[in-house]
């Protein structure tokens, strides 16, 4: 009986034992799995900062990229303005100074002009008056004039006609005409008023050959007096015409000098133009270019940040689910190893538990023939001696 109480009480102590290895182990487990979601935990809100952070830094990037971008096409317009202007400035002085030129030369060749006009007025007012006057003797003048000079058509024709002669347009004719007939009457007073036959034929043959004689002579003087009256209004119509041919070359010397003012600024203000369009077709190409490359700047600055973040992001989540899957693993093995280990702790104790009883049973066993004695603090005594832990 000794004996199986004995056994009974290391196999409870060895079963308590491994009992309680087994709930230090579970213990240790469970203690390994909590840190184990502390740690999750921790790795996933360290993770959320860092995403917030990517993001963080992603809008100030693209803040950035934008700002720069704007501030950079505000440069370049201003410089575009600034050029149009300076350009435009250059363009209105240059047709300032042409349209100047150009007012300065017609402004003298006006005022040539019109020394020229009143130098040749009085000749040509000259001209018109000696035309009017030599178209009023020819009759081809004004129609009114008819009734108003008694020259108009005095002499239209160079003709002198009989018609004419017999009519006294001839005036030496008509004086001697005169005079010869008051010699025939004064004879014929003398005479007491008879003129005989002999008289009145010698006053008509008189006549007759003074008519003769002076007809030619008559002609010869109205050719004279026609040309006399009309030569000096020719005379003036001449140098009417020759006015008239001045004041034509002075306004065609003004035209000349006119087209070639207004061609000149013409050509000036065309080069002006031309100028303004290269430097603003200039201008305005840089700006394109500028700003095409101002615009790509910024693309690359924000896909680098999207490129930036999008990396830093999927490191983010591969880091935290490799630690996650790494946490996760550990945990289940502690779980796994604190269930092993509770297991083993167990089954340690039932087999120490079965091993002491079947030793308790050997000695029993081998007791009658040992001299096997229990002790009195407990086991067992063998002649006095100690062995095995017994004494």
């Amino acid at each position: 009986m000794t004996f199986v109480a004995a056994s009974v009480i290391g196999a409870t102590a060895t079963i308590g034992g491994s009992l309680i290895g087994a709930s230090a182990a579970s213990s240790a487990a469970k203690s390994q799995s909590r840190a184990a979601a502390a740690a999750a935990r921790q790795l996933y809100d360290a993770q959320q900062a860092s995403i917030r952070t990517q993001q963080q830094v992603l809008e100030a990037q693209l803040r950035n990229a934008d700002n720069t971008q704007k501030g950079q096409i505000q440069n370049q317009i201003d410089s575009l303005n600034q050029q149009l202007r300076i350009a435009a400035e250059t363009r209105d002085a240059q047709l300032g100074v042409a349209a100047e030129t150009r007012d300065a030369q017609l402004g003298v060749s006006k005022e040539v002009l019109g020394k020229q006009e009143a130098a040749y007025n009085p000749y040509q007012q000259a001209g018109l008056a000696g035309q009017n006057q030599l178209l009023n003797y020819l009759g081809i003048g004004p129609i009114s004039n008819a009734g108003t000079d008694p020259n108009y058509g005095k002499f239209s024709s160079a003709e002198f006609t009989p018609e004419m002669f017999a009519n006294g347009v001839d005036p030496g004719y008509a004086f001697r005409m005169k005079e010869g007939l008051k010699a025939v009457d004064a004879q014929a007073a003398a005479r007491g008023g008879l003129i005989s036959g002999a008289a009145l034929k010698a006053s008509q043959r008189f006549g007759q050959d003074m008519a003769s004689q002076e007809y030619q002579n008559a002609f010869n003087r109205y050719q004279t007096t026609r040309q006399n009256t009309l030569a000096p209004y020719q005379s003036l119509q001449g140098v009417g015409m020759g006015a008239a041919q001045g004041l034509g070359n002075a306004a065609g010397t003004y035209g000349n000098n006119a087209i070639g003012a207004l061609g000149s600024y013409g050509n000036t203000a065309n080069a002006a133009y031309g100028n303004f369009g290269s430097v603003a077709g200039g201008a305005q190409s840089a700006y394109g270019t500028n700003l095409t490359n101002i615009t790509g700047g910024a693309g690359n600055l924000i896909n680098s940040a999207y490129g930036n973040y999008g990396s830093n992001f999927t490191g983010a989540m591969t880091g935290y689910g490799n630690a996650q899957a790494g946490l996760t693993t550990g945990a289940g093995n502690a779980i796994a190893a604190g269930q092993v280990g509770q297991a083993n702790a167990i089954n340690q104790g039932i087999s120490g538990a079965t091993n002491q009883y079947y030793q308790n049973q050997m000695l029993n066993l081998l007791r009658p023939q040992s001299g096997l004695v229990p002790a009195a603090g407990g086991g067992y005594t063998v002649s006095g001696s100690t062995a095995g832990g017994w004494t």
